[in-house]
């Protein structure tokens, strides 16, 4: 090999080098979501309720979701995980958090138990909720499917479908948190529309 090759391959392999480090370098952000009424299109002040106690969880979320990285699909197959855009924590545990901090504003009640709780708790309603998807797309739609049920003593259970999206991006990923947020409020605010009914059936019997 000549010398000037070896001088081009030694530039190359550095050039390699310093790229790798200046990678590793950037600094990772971290995000959370949160669910505030302020993003719905309509804003109701919470109504009085019942002394009822509300329990959250559990809260279910896929295999891909459960992890630090954030996930973007880039085809119907195919998904994306950043290592530079993280959860602040565990996704699920946020996911509960913002639920019942919202769950709170809008039933006026501080009795939101989240799961899980004491044996000895007597939970009036149970609220569960798997997570089928929640991402954002190929297309930069945030996507949200969940199914949730509620659990009453001595009454019949009440199972709902969520299906939400919301335009978000591909490369902004606070837009991305904000859309993600959205949903997960829009999905709040279901839960949330379903006890104010079922409590007032309750105390019309």
């Amino acid at each position: 090999m000549s010398d000037k090759a070896k001088y081009l391959l030694l530039a190359l392999m550095l050039m390699f080098f310093l790229s790798a480090c200046m990678r590793s370098n950037k600094p990772i952000q971290f995000y959370r979501l949160n669910a505030s009424a302020a993003m719905l299109d309509t804003i109701r002040l919470p109504e009085s309720t019942s002394q009822a106690v509300i329990g959250l969880g559990p809260i279910r979320i896929p295999d891909y979701l459960n992890r630090p990285q954030m996930v973007m699909a880039i085809s119907d197959n195919e998904y994306q995980v950043s290592e530079e855009y993280r959860w602040a924590e565990r996704l699920d545990q946020n996911i509960s958090l913002a639920l019942t901090k919202f769950l709170s504003s809008q039933l006026g009640s501080n009795r939101i138990m989240r799961y899980p709780w004491s044996p000895r708790q007597v939970v009036d309603y149970q609220v569960s909720i798997d997570i089928i998807e929640f991402h954002i797309d190929a297309q930069g739609q945030s996507l949200l499917t969940a199914q949730w049920l509620i659990k009453r003593k001595d009454q019949p259970d009440k199972s709902r479908r969520f299906d939400c999206q919301v335009s978000a991006s591909t490369t902004d990923y606070e837009i991305m948190v904000s859309a993600q947020s959205a949903c997960l409020t829009k999905l709040g605010q279901d839960i949330a529309v379903t006890i104010k009914q079922l409590m007032k059936e309750q105390a019309g019997n």
